[in-house]
């Protein structure tokens, strides 16, 4: 499993390029692609983005399937610097509050390995509040609370000594702190361990959304299974649909 999403610092380069080695990009970009249009060019407004994350990677697997699509990146904390290798990325500048998104930002939202980070009452108001906005919300999660997740957690160090290498930008500093002084290996650890038991359940996804009903809005959650991984991870979709 993937870290957690703490993309802040020197450990978001790393995070970033361990989603390239991943299937995670291609399986959120297949369940995404079912809710935009190939008509028109698709608007995603990501929630949460810290440093962009697995982002640019979504972009170019649904650009694969044929789809248009321009991505606004947001967070509470902006980092202009993210995600600048593509010119249908932008960050907004103004810090975004998921809980409360502006009126300004509109098409489909997705939030990427993060919602675990955010307390239940919190976790319900962004679901709330897409919901009022009949906007669709895409949620996925790329660690699990389950026993075999939590236990892959232990090759997260041996990960950050292979892949720290080829993480662009690396700085001298991510080079001492991994491989003289091994503390980022180990706090990228905790980070990844905490990650996973914080995430959500299936069930709690569920649950979460048990007040949120509406006629014109759909609530789908479940796990995605993993190639060669003995546990998948959980997701949340929400859309609005037409009423017969």
């Amino acid at each position: 499993m993937v870290p957690g999403p703490a993309e802040k610092g020197d450990d978001g380069a790393y995070l970033a390029t361990t989603y390239g080695i991943t299937p995670f990009p291609k399986l959120w970009a297949d369940r995404i692609a079912k809710l935009l249009s190939k008509d028109d060019v698709a608007e995603i407004v990501d929630l949460g983005s810290g440093a962009g994350g697995p982002v640019v990677r979504v972009l170019k697997e649904l650009e694969a399937r044929g789809l248009r699509v321009r991505v606004t990146l947001t967070d509470l904390f902006p980092n202009a610097n993210a995600a600048r290798e593509s010119p249908s990325i932008r960050y907004w500048p103004e810090p975004v509050d998921a809980t409360h998104v502006p009126s300004a930002l509109t098409g489909t939202r997705t939030m990427f390995a993060a919602f675990h980070h955010f307390r239940p009452d919190a976790a319900r108001r962004i679901l709330r509040d897409a919901l009022e906005h009949r906007r669709a919300i895409c949620i996925f999660e790329a660690t699990s609370r389950t026993p075999a997740a939590i236990a892959s957690a232990l090759l997260i160090p041996l990960l950050v000594l292979v892949l720290t290498p080829v993480v662009r930008p690396v700085s001298w500093v991510q080079i001492l702190f991994t491989y003289l002084v091994p503390i980022l290996p180990l706090l990228i650890f905790w980070d990844g361990l905490v990650s996973q038991l914080r995430t959500y359940s299936v069930e709690e996804l569920e649950e979460f959304t048990r007040d949120l009903q509406s006629p014109d809005y759909r609530w789908e959650a479940g796990l995605i299974e993993i190639p060669r991984l003995p546990a998948g991870v959980p997701y949340l979709i929400g859309r609005p649909h037409a009423v017969l």
